[in-house]
């Protein structure tokens, strides 16, 4: 389904509108879940960049920055780091800005084992081009689009507070996941209307759930060679979508393909060298809409992880997780 969901009221009908989503969203951690904040070795920088159905005017186009890193009080393992998304949606320019600081606590169950909870807060700010709209009013009969709109009560910008929080449980081979958005639900109306309902204008909480594995091929190259199973799903309200992928790692490739239920077959591709990686992925869109009229989507993925293990007791302790890095 690859649906962005969410919503919001335009004009006196409701609209549906979208969250942003990645289909590399293993190498963006923080953004699927506050969890994997600091979950890495050191300092970690995240760039992502997603351009969805592009043969259709007024395609999705999303950008994503992340910092985080892990932060030690004492023996605990505190991540603090910072989140940024740009999306761009449509021919009228909705533009959505969100500023996210996220932290979380990893908890050590065994020398093999934790458990990472986390939290996120912050703001989002929501802009639409109201000149750029269409309205009833406007058309002509004869000539079409011509005419001034006498709508009135539209503003262009509005900003809300966003909240999110998650969990994460993994050893040398499971991880399982999950996460909670848009915990406040938070109102992002453009129209003003004493016949809108608030309720209807706001952004539902959307729940994503993960698990995968890794399982090494083999044994005297163990984290070089291996398969990792994964699966995603995805609610938001009315909405749901279900991912499930196979990754193939021989470093310094990694290969990956997944289907997302119903709407699309990714393919995908990653180079992991040193402090760096670097991914490319591909939807081929099987969904109604088809891949000749979507044209597909196209993301890429930059990921900087610097290593900085902590010296503790004389001992030089490293942070192993099967999470996928795309």
């Amino acid at each position: 389904m690859n649906k962005r969901v969410g919503y919001s009221l335009l004009c006196l009908g409701l609209g549906l509108a979208q969250d942003p989503q990645f289909s590399q969203f293993f190498a963006n951690q923080v953004i699927l879940s506050p969890a994997f904040t600091g979950i890495g070795e050191g300092p970690r920088i995240a760039l992502a960049y997603r351009m969805q159905w592009t043969a259709i005017p007024g395609y999705y186009r999303t950008f994503a920055a992340v910092y985080d890193q892990p932060i030690f009080f004492g023996r605990v393992r505190n991540g603090l780091g910072l989140s940024f998304m740009a999306d761009q949606a449509g021919e009228g320019n909705l533009t959505k800005l969100n500023v996210l600081l996220n932290y979380a606590i990893h908890i050590e169950l065994t020398r093999t084992s934790a458990f990472s909870m986390g939290i996120a807060g912050g703001i989002v700010q929501s802009s639409i081009d109201f000149f750029r709209l269409r309205f009833p009013d406007q058309i002509d009969p004869n000539a079409g689009f011509i005419l001034p709109t006498q709508e009135r009560n539209f503003f262009q910008n509005r900003i809300h507070e966003d909240v999110a929080a998650g969990a994460l449980y993994y050893n040398k081979y499971l991880y399982v996941g999950t996460s909670v958005m848009h915990i406040t639900q938070p109102t992002q109306r453009f129209y003003r209307s004493s016949l809108a309902n608030p309720a209807d204008a706001r952004l539902p909480i959307r729940a994503n759930f993960f698990a995968g594995a890794q399982i090494p091929l083999d044994p005297l190259r163990e984290g070089r060679q291996a398969l990792g199973p994964a699966v995603m799903y995805r609610i938001q309200r009315p909405f749901q979508q279900l991912d499930v992928g196979l990754y193939f790692t021989s470093l310094p490739i990694v290969i990956g393909v997944w289907y997302r239920h119903q709407d699309a077959i990714i393919g995908l591709v990653g180079l992991q060298k040193g402090i760096f990686r670097v991914g490319y992925s591909y939807d081929y869109t099987i969904s109604s809409l088809t891949n000749r009229l979507s044209a597909g989507s196209h993301e890429v993925s930059v990921v900087v992880e610097f290593s900085q293990e902590r010296q503790s007791l004389g001992t030089r302790r490293r942070r192993n997780y099967p999470c996928p890095r795309f």
